[in-house]
Order: structure tokens, then C-alpha cells, then sequence
């Protein structure tokens, strides 16, 4: 809009760079920049809305949407168990029949006590599947404990020594990443690093 059209309280607002206009009733002020694209002979515009330009308060910036808030959650202790114990998991499933969801159900079990969905959110595994998908079926919930009983005697195989089994349960599981989080890569330190090798366990 030409500067000699809007009003004062509007005039200092239009400078370079910057575009004022009438719009639905307000002034409102637009930052203008062009760039090349390739293919084209000129210049492509863009506009952007900056706020709405008041009489009185002046310049009242455009609401921007909060993003949403990034939660930890837990990882390290899924991972590993997903990592060891996935192929035994369904070997030993009658007919190799388990699906994916019920070892998820059944690591969550090992991992807080509990299968509902409020737990799931609390692990990385929520990012992987609904937490929705829980079976409501007494059978499916049952199967999933055992599960979960299998996957105590796995990590007691894995490491015999109670008290080396309890401090990396708890270190894992206290392993936790951003929910939006990718290409995670655990950094293990020099204790838990000490037990794999003694139980020669590998690690990434």
C-alpha cells in the first residue's frame, strides 16, 4: 500500500523490506522478500504476516503456536531387551505365533509392573506403536505376563550375580531420550560397560 494512503499511526511501519495493508477491516503489516527459483525467469514473492498495526498499542505481533512440549522417556532398558531377547521371545511362542504387540505389551510389563496404555507412553516404544492397541482380552494380558516372567529368567541367565542384574536394570531403565528423539545411540559408562564384559554380553 503507498505510504501517502495510510494513516499516520500506520507510516512508520512501512519500511524496506516491510509491506502495509488493509486487511479485513486493520492494518496489518507483512515482511516482502523474493528469491530465485530455479526453472523460473523472475523472481518468486513471499509474504509473511508479521501483526496487526493498532491506532493506539502500536504493532500486536501475530500468536504463534507453542510447540509442543518434548517429554523423556524411557529407552534404554526396552532397547536392550528388545535387542537380546526378541528371537527367543518367539521361539519360544507356540507355533513362533507372537505378535509384535504383545512382546511390546510384555516389556512393559517387565519394565513397570503394569500393561496400560499410560505406561506404554512412559517408554519409547509409544512412538513405535499406538498405546490404543492393548488387548483387552484376559488371555492376551495373561500371555503377555508370561511373557514377562520369560524375559526375567533371560536377563537372570544373562547375568547370574543379583546385584549386577538389579544395577543394570536400574541404569537402563533410567536411560531415557527425547520423545521425538532419532538415531539414538546409548553411551554406556565404564560400570555397565565392566559387566557386559564379564558376562560377555555385547553392546553397541
Amino acid at each position: 500500500m503507498k505510504l501517502d494512503l495510510l494513516p499516520d499511526f500506520a507510516k512508520p511501519f512501512k519500511t524496506k523490506g516491510f509491506d502495509v495493508r488493509f486487511v479485513r477491516g486493520s492494518y496489518q503489516l507483512f515482511k516482502v522478500s523474493s528469491h530465485r527459483v530455479e526453472g523460473k525467469s523472475y523472481p518468486v514473492l513471499k509474504q509473511e504476516y508479521v501483526g496487526t498495526i493498532d491506532p493506539e498499542k502500536g504493532l500486536i505481533p501475530k500468536k504463534i503456536a507453542p510447540s509442543p512440549e518434548t517429554r523423556l522417556v524411557e529407552y534404554g532398558l526396552s532397547h536392550f531387551i528388545l535387542q537380546h531377547f526378541r528371537r527367543r521371545i518367539v521361539r519360544s511362542a507356540f507355533n513362533n505365533s507372537c505378535p509384535e504387540s504383545l512382546i511390546v505389551m510384555a516389556v512393559i510389563h517387565f519394565i513397570y509392573g503394569h500393561i496400560e496404555e499410560r505406561f506404554i507412553r512412559l517408554s519409547y516404544l509409544a512412538n513405535k506403536y499406538d498405546p490404543s492397541f492393548i488387548a483387552s482380552s484376559p488371555a492376551s494380558i495373561n500371555r503377555a505376563i508370561r511373557i514377562s516372567k520369560n524375559i526375567s529368567d533371560y536377563m537372570t541367565e544373562l547375568i547370574p550375580d543379583e546385584s549386577e542384574r538389579d544395577y543394570v536394570i536400574a541404569c537402563l531403565r533410567d536411560f531415557k531420550v527425547k520423545s521425538d528423539a532419532t538415531g539414538i545411540k546409548i553411551n554406556y559408562s565404564d560400570e555397565l560397560i565392566d559387566i557386559f564384559r564379564k558376562n560377555e554380553i555385547k553392546y553397541e
